[in-house]
C-alpha cells in the first residue's frame, strides 16, 4: 500500500492533485503548526500575464497554534477582494462561473482555515476524477511524534509499505537516520516526480506551477 502525506494547502497546484491520484490513501497533515505567509493560506494565480498571490486572511493566534485551530478573519472585505481578483483574472475563462461560484460559496460557508481548504480540495478532486480515500492526521490516534517519526507513525497506521514524499522533504528523509528508520519497518521511501503540463491559459504566454484553479478555470478536466 502506498500513501502520501501533505499539509492541506489553499487551492494547491496540479502536482498536489497528481500526488493524491498516485497513492492508495492520502493523509492531510493538519495537526502541525500554522505558518503565516505559507501555502497553507495562499497560492498563485495568473493576473495580467503575471504571477499574483491570492491570499486568505486569518485571525491572529499564538505562534504554536495548531493548524486545525486557525480561524479565518470574520470581515467580509478581504473575501470580496479575493473574489474580485479572480474576476479580473478569469472573467473570460471557460469555467469562470462554476469555480467563482464554488469559491464564493465555500468562503462564506467556513470559518476555519482547514475546513475551507479541505472542502475546496475535495471539490477539485471530484472534478479531476480522483477517488483516492482522504484522511486527516488530527482525527487519527497519533500524537507526540514529529517530522520523520510522525510520517513513519502515519505509514504504520495505514499498513503502508511505500511512502510517496515530495522532493522538498529530502533534506530530512534522505539521511542515514530516516532511511534506517523506514527500512527497519519495511517501508520504501519514493520521491514524487511531476512534469508540469502545458494548457491554454488566459492572456499571453504560459506560467506553470500556479494553483490548480487556473487549470480548472481554463477548461482542464482531468490529470
Amino acid at each position: 500500500m502506498k500513501i502520501a502525506i501533505m499539509q492541506p494547502t489553499f487551492l494547491p497546484w496540479l502536482g498536489y492533485f497528481r500526488m493524491i491520484a498516485s497513492v492508495d490513501a492520502f493523509v492531510f497533515l493538519d495537526s502541525v503548526q500554522f505558518e503565516r505567509r505559507s501555502w497553507q493560506s495562499r497560492n498563485r494565480i495568473k493576473l495580467q500575464d503575471k504571477i499574483h498571490f491570492l491570499s486568505l486572511s486569518c485571525q491572529k493566534a499564538p505562534q504554536k497554534t495548531p493548524l486545525t485551530q486557525i480561524k479565518l478573519s470574520p470581515e467580509t472585505k478581504w473575501r470580496t477582494k479575493l473574489l474580485k481578483t479572480l474576476h479580473h483574472g478569469y472573467a473570460k475563462a471557460r469555467n469562470f462561473k462554476k469555480y467563482h461560484a464554488l469559491i464564493e460559496r465555500e468562503l462564506h460557508r467556513h470559518d476555519h482555515l482547514v475546513a475551507l481548504n479541505l472542502s475546496l480540495i475535495g471539490a477539485f478532486c471530484e472534478d479531476l476524477g480522483i477517488k483516492t480515500p482522504l484522511f486527516r492526521s488530527s482525527e487519527l490516534d497519533i500524537a507526540g511524534a514529529k517530522r520523520e517519526n510522525l510520517l513513519l507513525e502515519l505509514c504504520l497506521h495505514f499498513g503502508a509499505d511505500s511512502y510517496l514524499s515530495p522532493e522538498g522533504s529530502k533534506n530530512y528523509l534522505d539521511t542515514p537516520y530516516s532511511k534506517d528508520l523506514f527500512a527497519k519497518n519495511s517501508i520504501e521511501i519514493c520521491y514524487f516526480d511531476f512534469e508540469h503540463p502545458s494548457y491554454h491559459q488566459q492572456g499571453s504566454g504560459f506560467i506553470p506551477y500556479l494553483s490548480a484553479v487556473d487549470y480548472l478555470l481554463n477548461g482542464g478536466t482531468g490529470l
